[in-house]
């Protein structure tokens, strides 16, 4: 690109993540807008409990699919076209969905937008590591979190909002009808205001890796579709099936590599100490937050017998406290990020245990367990955030499709399994005759606690193996070249001059 002046270059590179996060947060509203929309599909379209449980899966299990091909693809063919096609499709397919007459139509749509949802958000970090560096970066990856806990919570406010609303008359339609006036603005915005990129050299266009990228969809359907699905019956087979997939996916990438080809992902820049750790920290702490949230459902209303209205209101200070952590990190003294990935681990440990015997009922307050959460919150944000930090400065920009995929798939599986997990936990212990509702929601949140605290052990591992600077693992025969930063930051005797090349 050119060469802007510094009040030019700021403002473009705040209106370009602006657009980016603008997806992602359709894509976060999308998620958790449709829960709260099915029960009112259910009596409109006459669907089936099975069908009912497709028009939620399907959005996901398409999204996760292909959420490490679509990071590839951007890297291929440019950050700013793949997430415009995306846009594109998330749209259109949120008109598919909105006229849809029978349960069939409904499914395809919600497939089409997984599908787009894969391909927009899949860019965000893509163009966050690409395009964004130093202080840039740090405050980019805070917005980013702050916009994944928004949408979250919008999706619960706005839901219930707009179907009870009957917008029009368009009753629960509305829900996917309104993403089509937005997406066609931000698809306008996004013409005009993402900057053009395209991969330094064309070295490897042409080698397509099909057998790894049917490989990867494989074992990842393989996981997740028992895990998803309300009574999956055999399927529960396909999880077995998953561990030789993966063998096999390993191996068929390391052959591309072998021979100079282009992986559908690249498994180098994961082989760094500091990576695994991370990831591993990133992962565990993830499956705790989404787990977390669904037995806040069941507890609350099971156990706690608030209304349904009340309940969704429960985590929300959960959501909002883990968005406020992005931006606090962007402000936090150099001396101390280093730690906050262990940092947020231990506040999430701490309050996990702190909620399993909190006083909350129907003659409690709730806000003592409110409180609680919303430390655990800040906490995740914390944590989430200064991993992505810790990965961005480590993983080459080259590699930003793979860490991008990596990280949005990682993080889709261990949620479904979170949830698997710890649901039939819930249910089980709640069944029993020496547990209980009580004494379901005590032993599952030592639970939490427990893999939040090895989180703990492994975010400081990720701390003490990290390297100084920012490090290439490895060097890639055949992967495009890191391209130049679009925007970045050059500290110069206090202040911060923003530079666009």
């Amino acid at each position: 690109m050119h060469t802007t002046t510094g009040g030019r270059s700021g403002l473009g590179s705040a209106a370009a993540l602006l657009v980016l996060l603008v997806g992602q947060a359709m894509a976060n509203i999308d998620l958790a807008i449709v829960n709260l929309a099915v029960p009112a599909i259910s009596v409109d379209l006459d669907v089936s409990s099975s069908e009912l449980t497709l028009i939620v899966t399907a959005y996901a299990l398409c999204s996760a699919v292909l959420l490490a091909p679509a990071a590839r693809l951007g890297e291929r063919q440019g950050v700013r076209r793949v997430y415009l096609w995306g846009l594109t499709l998330f749209t259109f397919s949120s008109v598919v969905c909105g006229v849809a007459t029978s349960a069939a139509v409904l499914i395809f749509g919600r497939c089409l937008q997984g599908a787009a949802t894969a391909l927009m958000i899949s860019q965000v970090l893509v163009g966050i590591h690409r395009w964004f560096t130093g202080p840039a970066r740090a405050r980019a990856l805070g917005w980013n979190v702050l916009t994944l806990s928004g949408g979250a919570a919008l999706g619960q406010v706005l839901g219930g909002t707009i179907v009870s609303a009957d917008l029009l008359g368009t009753g629960w339609r509305a829900v996917f009808l309104i993403n089509v006036p937005i997406g066609v603005l931000i698809l306008a915005l996004g013409l005009f205001l993402l900057p053009h990129d395209r991969p330094a050299t064309t070295a490897g266009r042409g080698d397509n890796d099909v057998p790894g990228t049917v490989l990867l969809a494989a074992t990842t359907l393989a996981v997740l579709i028992p895990l998803s699905l309300e009574r999956p019956g055999g399927l529960w087979v396909l999880l077995a099936a998953a561990v030789p997939l993966a063998v096999q996916f390993v191996r068929t990438e390391r052959r591309v590599i072998a021979r100079n080809g282009t992986p559908a992902l690249d498994l180098r820049p994961l082989s760094a100490t500091s990576v695994r750790w991370s990831l591993a920290s990133y992962a565990g702490t993830t499956l705790t937050y989404i787990a977390m949230l669904y037995l806040l459902s069941l507890h609350v209303q099971q156990q706690l017998g608030l209304p349904a209205w009340q309940a969704g209101l429960v985590p929300l200070g959960w959501v909002l406290a883990f968005g406020l952590a992005g931006p606090a990190f962007a402000r936090s003294p150099q001396a101390l990020t280093r730690f906050l990935p262990f940092i947020g681990c231990a506040m999430l440990t701490v309050t996990y245990a702190l909620a399993s015997f909190v006083p909350a009922g129907a003659g409690t307050a709730i806000w003592p367990l409110t409180a609680v959460l919303c430390i655990g919150g800040f906490g995740l944000g914390i944590n989430h955030t200064s991993l992505l930090n810790l990965l961005t400065a480590t993983v080459s920009p080259r590699y930003a499709g793979t860490l991008s995929g990596t990280v949005n798939t990682l993080s889709t599986v261990v949620g479904v399994t979170g949830v698997a997990l710890f649901g039939a936990a819930y249910s089980w212990f709640s069944r029993s005759a020496w547990a209980g509702s009580a004494t379901a929601w005590v032993l599952t949140c030592v639970g939490l606690a427990l893999i939040a605290g090895l989180c703990s052990f492994a975010a400081l591992r990720a701390i003490s193996t990290a390297p100084a600077g920012h490090p290439d693992p490895g060097t890639a025969a055949g992967a495009t070249a890191a391209p130049t930063a679009v925007f970045s930051t050059k500290e110069n005797t206090g202040h911060t001059t923003p530079t666009a090349d």
